[in-house]
């Protein structure tokens, strides 16, 4: 398994000397407390029992721990203090950490030592619902350890071992900015601290002559404050139930329970993290908690969203919350990072946002109706954002939602996720294509051809975002033969559409619209029938234009721009409308307004679908 953050590891020549000041005891109370401390030689300068030589790794694991749990019951335990919320422990027992479907191998052990959390961060063990004890072990982790023989590889050989605890500590307990490590030998420590921007690690540090940094690195990793050690405080634990507490515009405390299934997340230690809830609010409406983290300087989604307000068809925002940059908690000031560390660290802000709650993603409807509503409806809320000057830029299974039930027109079919959207009020030209954005198995033709070196004349349109809302329905048309039924085996051609390779995706999208769809794909399944057959070879006919348009466009000519492509838009969305609107009057015999699904369809926010 490799590091998935192989080339965003910052080296932070500063950190071990700024780490944990001002938030943990001063040098000089930590000098005192090694003054008086039978575990270190004040002459030799050394720990008394850590083995010069050690024979085994096992051997380091008692006079390590022998000093944590010395400077944690020194620092913290105090006769007057409250009921202790660390503890140490070692855990030589092996677990089976759950990887992410791009993971190679199976990663296979816990960490030699953890240090334990309790309070209201950290759930009572009943609180966790049907769980392994590898998710126990996790929820209860505050920061993981890891001990090694010393060689002059063993911080870089075990980076990924690390790197996968504090995986599972995000994973897991899913309202953490950030989580601590350290990987500790005979001789030397090194900090480490993972976010959403990768990893910052300090040097190497001598715990024998520089035991000061090193007691106060234990101090750190250890700290009864929650928020030091890189919680979300705002999200904590009442009983057996998770609250968030937010603070309104009129500086009122507001709470609300969230409910424990999980919506969302990205297992990924790397991006924007993000993690959704369900909750209700005051009157029992259902809402949405959206936590993400965005690159700092690019348009964050509660301003789309905020200029989206009352659109039909996209999504809507109650409430946002920015928060702190990944630079705070680092301690950075991006001014003066070093040219060699740039390429390293993008920083990224944190916002929180509460959304109306929806229905359940296209792909989880019960009847070919709902697909019909909802496909139609999301491509209006689609248009209606473009009129606004907005451009979605990723369309997909995970971000077209079905109304509610009892919805009206223009409500059955909800557009979400703004994250990668852009404005286009003021811009001469559009953004440059770019096959990095958007959910790979849905993008555009060009887009997707964006990886290639002479890529001149390529922008992202509202037609490459209409030729992702086709892409969606031919996965739902071919790739489900009914209701939660995936068809056995998936289509090999749909397989290819969310290949790592963007230019093999390409050509089996332009397989399908350059021919007709019984050559290339056959028949849709029959629980959609002839009439999506139809609209699907209406829409493909048209992209084909579209396709052959974009792929001759001389590159030595600027691209339209948006207000150029004004007219030219309502004349396509019409044409993909009345397309839509042909096969709901032939699937319905007639023309009806509402989406009429179970009453007791679950509410559930956008991006739903893992992969």
């Amino acid at each position: 398994m490799k590091s998935e953050l192989a080339g965003n590891m910052y080296r932070d020549e500063s950190f071990a000397k700024n780490a944990f000041v001002g938030k943990v005891a001063p040098n000089k109370d930590i000098e005192e407390f090694l003054l008086g401390c039978d575990l270190y030689d004040n002459v030799a300068c050394r720990w008394r029992d850590i083995p010069e030589q050690p024979l085994h790794e096992s051997d380091l694991y008692q006079p390590i721990g022998n000093i944590f749990e010395a400077a944690i019951k020194h620092f913290y335990f105090s006769s007057d203090s409250k009921q202790p919320t660390r503890a140490f422990f070692d855990y030589p027992t092996l677990f089976l950490h759950r990887l992410g479907p791009k993971d190679r191998g199976v990663a296979k052990s816990s960490p030699n030592f953890m240090i334990y959390g309790a309070g209201r961060n950290f759930p009572l063990l009943n609180a966790i619902k049907n769980d392994s004890l590898h998710r126990l072990f996790y929820a209860s982790c505050a920061t993981p350890l890891e001990v090694k023989k010393f060689t002059e590889d063993v911080f870089d050989a075990n980076l990924v071992q690390i790197e996968m605890y504090a995986r599972q500590c995000f994973v897991v307990q899913r309202n953490r900015f950030f989580v601590y490590s350290m990987i500790i030998t005979e001789k030397y420590a090194q900090l480490y601290l993972f976010d959403r921007s990768g990893g910052h690690y300090s040097h190497r540090v001598d715990i024998h002559a520089n035991a000061t940094d090193f007691v106060r690195f234990i101090l750190g990793v250890a700290s009864p404050d929650d928020a030091v050690i890189g919680f979300d405080t705002q999200i904590y634990w009442e009983g057996k139930q998770r609250v968030l507490e937010t603070v309104n515009d009129q500086g009122i405390v507001e709470k609300y329970n969230l409910e424990d299934k999980k919506l969302f997340y990205r297992r990924a230690i790397l991006g924007r993290g993000t993690c959704c809830w369900i909750t209700k609010d005051g009157r029992g409406k259902i809402l949405i908690v959206k936590d993400a983290w965005h690159f700092r300087g690019r348009l964050p989604e509660w301003k789309s969203l905020k200029a989206a307000k009352g659109l039909k068809g996209v999504g809507q925002m109650v409430a946002y919350f920015p928060g702190a940059h990944v630079s705070d908690h680092r301690g950075l000031d991006i001014s003066t990072i070093p040219d060699d560390m740039k390429p390293v660290f993008r920083d990224r802000t944190f916002c929180r946002m509460l959304l109306e709650g929806y229905g359940k993603t296209i792909v989880e409807f019960d009847t070919a109706d709902e697909v019909l509503f909802a496909f139609r409806d999301a491509i209006a809320g689609h248009q209606n954002l473009w009129n606004t000057n907005i451009l979605h830029r990723d369309v997909s299974v995970n971000n077209i939602l079905i109304g509610l039930p009892g919805a009206e027109e223009g409500w059955r079919g909800v557009l979400i996720d703004l994250d990668m959207a852009i404005w286009l009020d003021g811009r001469k030209s559009l953004a440059e294509a770019n096959f990095k954005i958007g959910t790979r198995a849905f993008q555009s033709i060009s887009v997707l051809k964006s990886c290639l070196p002479k890529k001149a004349g390529l922008c992202h349109d509202y037609l490459d975002d209409l030729e992702s809302f086709f892409y969606v329905l031919v996965w739902i048309c071919f790739g489900y033969s009914g209701p939660g039924k995936m068809v056995e085996p998936f289509p090999e051609f749909l397989t290819d559409w969310g290949s790592e390779n963007p230019l093999r995706a390409a050509r089996t999208k332009m397989s399908l619209c350059l021919i007709s769809l019984g050559v290339t794909a056959g028949e849709v399944t029959p629980f959609f029938g002839v009439v999506f057959h139809e609209l699907l070879e209406n829409l493909r006919g048209f992209f084909e234009v579209v396709i052959k348009r974009k792929a001759t466009f001389p590159k030595d000519q600027t691209p339209p721009g948006p207000t150029q492509l004004i007219s030219e838009a309502s004349g396509d969305y019409a044409t993909i409308l009345g397309f839509v609107d042909d096969a709901i009057t032939k699937h319905t015999g007639a023309d009806r307004t509402t989406v009429a699904p179970n009453p007791n369809t679950p509410v559930q926010s956008g991006t739903l679908v893992h992969r």
